[in-house]
């Protein structure tokens, strides 16, 4: 059973839109006049910003970042941390948290919670996935909230990014699990993607709708649809969408365990599908920003302690780690998988001197003793034939001493890939992936 996410409390909404059917899937190949699309990766993530109190550790989720009046601010869903082991309850997630910087790198300074839960506000229960736009003069937090009264998405606004004033009229629309709004600017209009299902019981989709002045918003149109269904957890969550030289990058997950995005190119912003895969990047809830001429993602998620940074890279061949053919491997995401492989006894997986091996001790992909996991160097990739198996016990370490492995219930060929970001501190245990919040 899956721990409590954001999904499973939306389930069953009342009053939810029925999604157009879903769109067509377009390919990532370059016309006669186009080059083709670039290949996306990311470098190693490095800790920025640590949002937890003298209280308690606390974690940031899903965020949004944005550039203005000389500073740059960060705004994100919120929550105590859970003890080693556990997992936190999105549905205790009621406020946004709200620091700003000179740079992506900060050093960042918190401010007061930009917005906190109001139910007296068409029945706000929790606050999701904030997103923040600058336009006519103002600023726009887009974000998820309802709860008994159904998925909602709502908007406040703000002259000065401290002050924020909810849309007096309510929420902008409500779907069936609307969530993690994301709004990107097409020709003449706006465009939001969020996070839906196409129907009850449905597949996991991102879904969008069209805008002339943000406040009024057109019927829903499926731009992407996951092969995956309402009976499993949602693949198609933290859309995050980027023009580049006359292409559309889908940002997507979780996909290959918590920690991971899936990037999709199209030359269509309204279709994207599998074909276009040019990339991975090992971060849960990645946001994409610019900073003069050089590109970061972001990632955050439950089980780390705050806002990590990576430089984003666009390359004309695939990234080193990670091809269509060859996915990044991911942590085991159920509790008792076991690494396995069915290659040469005289392959070369893991460089003993440079690995650390992960225990399973009962829990979802929590290395041993909290410590970070270190994934092969490159010159210790291991070769096709690794993959992930349920229908063995739990161990105390991997058989074969490997900790690169690919999602439970899937298989997958692992490569090197960048390591995951040390703890923010020795009172901070690392944990793997879990069930998406």
């Amino acid at each position: 059973m899956y721990p409590i996410s954001r999904r499973s409390l939306l389930r069953g909404a009342a009053g939810a839109l029925p999604l157009l059917g879903a769109g067509p899937a377009f390919a990532a190949t370059a016309s006669d006049d186009v080059p083709p699309p670039h290949r996306v990766g990311a470098g190693p993530f490095t800790h920025v910003y640590d949002p937890s109190t003298s209280t308690g550790p606390r974690y940031l989720n899903d965020h949004t970042l944005i550039n203005a009046r000389g500073r740059w601010h960060l705004f994100a869903i919120v929550g105590d941390s859970a003890p080693p082991g556990g997992s936190p309850d999105s549905a205790a997630e009621t406020s946004f948290a709200h620091a700003s910087a000179p740079g992506p790198h900060g050093p960042w300074t918190g401010h007061p919670d930009a917005l906190v839960v109001d139910p007296s506000y068409f029945g706000e229960e929790h606050l999701w996935a904030p997103h923040v736009v600058e336009a006519d003069g103002r600023f726009w937090m887009f974000y998820a909230a309802g709860g008994a009264s159904g998925a909602a998405i709502n908007l406040a606004t703000s002259t000065d990014l401290f002050t924020w004033t909810r849309e007096p009229s309510g929420p902008l629309f409500r779907g069936i699990v609307a969530r993690d709004p994301m709004v990107l600017r097409v020709g003449g209009e706006w465009v939001m993607y969020y996070t839906e299902l196409s129907g009850p019981g449905g597949h996991h989709v991102v879904a969008c709708r069209r805008s002339a002045d943000l406040r009024n918003w057109g019927d829903p149109r499926v731009v992407f649809t996951d092969a995956s269904t309402d009976a499993t957890v949602s693949v198609t969550e933290s859309p995050y969408v980027v023009e580049r030289d006359g292409w559309y990058y889908l940002f997507i997950g979780p996909r290959n365990g918590y920690e991971g995005t899936d990037v999709l190119a199209s030359r269509d912003p309204f279709g994207f599908g599998l074909a276009g895969s040019v990339g991975h990047v090992p971060g849960h809830a990645v946001e994409v920003v610019r900073d003069g001429e050089t590109w970061y993602a972001s990632a955050a998620g439950w089980f780390r302690n705050g806002l990590y940074m990576a430089p984003l890279s666009w390359r004309d061949t695939p990234t080193p780690w990670q091809s269509p053919d060859n996915p990044v491997a991911g942590l085991d995401v159920a509790a008792g998988s076991r690494c396995s492989h069915s290659t040469p006894p005289t392959t070369r997986c893991c460089d003993a001197s440079s690995s650390t091996r992960t225990r399973t001790a009962g829990r979802t992909g929590r290395p041993s003793e909290g410590r970070p996991v270190r994934f092969p160097p490159s010159d210790a990739t291991p070769t096709a034939g690794w993959r992930c198996s349920r229908s063995l016990p739990a161990a105390p370490t991997c058989t074969t001493g490997c900790s690169v492995r690919t999602a439970a219930g899937t298989t997958g060929r692992s490569s090197a890939v960048p390591p995951v970001p040390p703890r923010p501190s020795p009172s901070t245990p690392w944990a793997g992936s879990r069930s998406s919040p």
